[in-house]
């Protein structure tokens, strides 16, 4: 992934509410392919995201349906309406961020997509989350979607780099994180590389700065291309 001349364009999987990881990737790229012709996996950020509460870390999960069962790719993965799962999620991250900064600047952008209840792919549900943020952010970045699957591809694949279980064991590919202020970090300490909305409630504009500030640490070799 040290090719300058290819890290234009990079292959990434959907995910929901990104990490600062899978974010900071994006704020790099020009061109950003979402892989939605893979077998979906589960267990992955792809319908989930972490965020810091009053009791600590807290995943936020939405329940999916898989038409073909196990041999389901990722296009055809459904949002599930199971438990009014978008109120409780709304509701978690308003509870962990009402305190926060920029969370009153910003939770319009983010409850918008929570307001009713979200039906179809999951992978438009979370493209339709990222594009807004991006928008905020003036991060231009353009999404594209897989059109086949590609086992070996001639671009950055980053589609199994970024998983729950290295992030659970703090075992990031990426490990230099600036601190900021967080409303928990008292009571549980600084935690780094959450949801992008928890760099988003707390630093506000300052957001796309602090990305391409954690790039320079963690990708120097790519930041400076």
């Amino acid at each position: 992934m040290s090719d300058k001349k290819n890290y234009h364009r990079i292959l990434l999987p959907t995910a929901y509410l990104p990490s600062l990881e899978y974010m900071l990737y994006v704020a790099l790229a020009k061109n950003v392919v979402i892989e939605i012709f893979e077998t979906y996996p589960k267990q992955t950020w792809r319908n989930r995201c972490t965020i810091m509460t009053a009791n600590g870390l807290l995943n936020l999960i939405i329940p999916v349906i898989r038409p073909a069962g196990n041999r389901t790719v990722t296009k055809d993965v459904l949002l599930s309406p199971q438990g009014s799962w978008h109120n409780k999620h709304w509701r978690a991250i308003s509870a962990a961020y009402s305190n926060s900064p920029y969370f009153l600047y910003y939770s319009d952008l983010i409850r918008a997509h929570f307001a009713e209840e979200p039906t179809g792919p999951l992978h438009i549900f979370n493209s339709k989350l990222l594009s807004a943020i991006l928008h905020e952010l003036n991060i231009s970045a353009n999404i594209t979607f897989t059109l086949t699957y590609e086992q070996e591809v001639a671009v950055p694949d980053l589609r199994g780099e970024m998983t729950p279980k290295l992030h659970l064991r703090k075992k990031q590919s990426l490990t230099e994180w600036p601190e900021y202020h967080q409303v928990f970090s008292e009571k549980h300490g600084f935690r780094a590389n959450l949801s992008v909305i928890d760099l988003l409630f707390h630093l506000g504009p300052d957001t796309s700065a602090y990305l391409h500030e954690a790039a320079r640490l963690n990708l120097p070799q790519l930041s400076e291309g």
